[in-house]
């Protein structure tokens, strides 16, 4: 039982598993991928029971069906240091790898063991333009809250929101802080509003960044979701979270008392140089007085900086810190050249978006004063 692949090729595919493997379990089976042989494609399948990976490629000189499953890590360690550019993969007990000069057997595991995956999902779809849906990803997913704990697991998430009209919203928050992206649908169909854990989300932002398909086919089934990505032979099946995310409208300040503007690139250098002061603590004082800012911030350890700029400013003056960090990288996934921060209170929450741009927006809670 044996056949011949493309050593890139299958060392890409394996790769993209990375993030749908089980790292932290107890049954190593889910640290595998699975590896069938149907005629002359080979099919690789992996799990972490939340989320589901399935791609086919090619395979040259197949002899035999067959099926088995061997451990991730190893196999991609293997793949990624071979030279040769093509390899034999045989299985006779072990799975032995072959190529040019060198020759690697893996012992594999029970592929009856190997979790039951359906890729073959009925329900409602829509079509999402990958860069479209990429770039929404990039623009959120880093509030998501880190914290993978069951009590946390809603905000551990990204919550994808179908609203009338043919829009979708994609929101991440950790408490602290909000994302929010949206963008007007070319299917007007609408599925209902599911929550994707952030492991499962880091695992579609892979296979997004390499594929091919320009429109990929989204199915709800349930407590299920399908991306299909055609062209790659590459499908995802996701368990959606079954958790309340919270009322993220509800979260939107709609009144104001200080409004700025100010250059996006300029702004943000300054944030960087604070948060070397700022230390742990996160702290940087902004007094804005006048059109004009004055940051301040601190440590034992590190010193003190402080630095001035002139914005456009619409409202009172006040005394407001934030977090440096929080404020940076919001920045950094502001795209146009000057930016508007919107204050609604020395304590509640402040908005930060971009000018002229309605598509996204942040939301930033303000640091108690020390």
């Amino acid at each position: 039982m044996s056949f011949e692949i493309d050593t890139r090729v299958l060392k890409n595919a394996v790769q993209l598993t990375s993030n749908a493997v089980s790292r932290k379990t107890a049954n190593p089976i889910l640290k595998g991928i699975k590896l069938a042989v149907e005629e002359d494609e080979l099919h690789i399948y992996a799990t972490d029971l939340q989320t589901g990976f399935h791609k086919w490629m090619k395979i040259k000189d197949s002899d035999e069906n067959f099926s088995t499953v061997v451990e991730q890590t190893i196999f991609l360690e293997i793949l990624s240091n071979l030279t040769s550019d093509t390899i034999t993969i045989t299985l006779d007990g072990v799975l032995k790898i072959s190529g040019g000069n060198s020759v690697f057997r893996l012992p594999t595991m029970d592929p009856e063991e190997f979790p039951s995956l359906a890729f073959d999902v009925k329900g409602n779809s829509i079509t999402l333009d990958r860069k479209i849906i990429t770039n929404m990803i990039d623009k959120v997913i880093f509030c998501a809250l880190k914290d993978s704990s069951s009590l946390s697991r809603n905000l551990n998430a990204v919550y994808w929101d179908f609203r009338q009209g043919g829009f979708l919203n994609l929101v991440a928050t950790d408490s602290y802080r909000l994302a929010l992206s949206e963008s007007k649908l070319e299917d007007d169909n609408v599925l209902s509003p599911f929550l994707l854990s952030l492991k499962s989300m880091d695992e579609l932002k892979t296979i997004l960044s390499s594929a091919k398909t320009e429109k990929i086919k989204v199915v709800q089934s349930g407590s299920q979701v399908l991306f299909d990505f055609e062209e790659d032979n590459n499908r995802l099946i996701f368990n959606v979270i079954d958790a309340e995310f919270p009322n993220y409208l509800g979260i939107i300040p709609q009144s104001f008392i200080t409004k700025i503007r100010a250059k996006t690139s300029e702004f943000l250098a300054i944030m960087k140089r604070m948060s070397i002061t700022a230390g742990s603590e996160e702290y940087t004082l902004l007094n804005i007085e006048d059109g004009k800012i004055i940051f301040y911030a601190s440590s034992p350890d590190v010193g003190e900086a402080k630095e001035s700029i002139d914005v456009e400013q619409e409202g009172r003056n006040l005394e407001i810190a934030y977090s440096p960090r929080y404020f940076r990288e919001v920045l950094e996934r502001i795209e146009t050249v000057e930016f508007e921060f919107d204050i609604s209170d020395e304590e509640k929450p402040t908005i930060l978006k971009p000018v002229e741009d309605n598509s996204y927006m942040f939301i930033i809670m303000p640091k108690r004063k020390s």
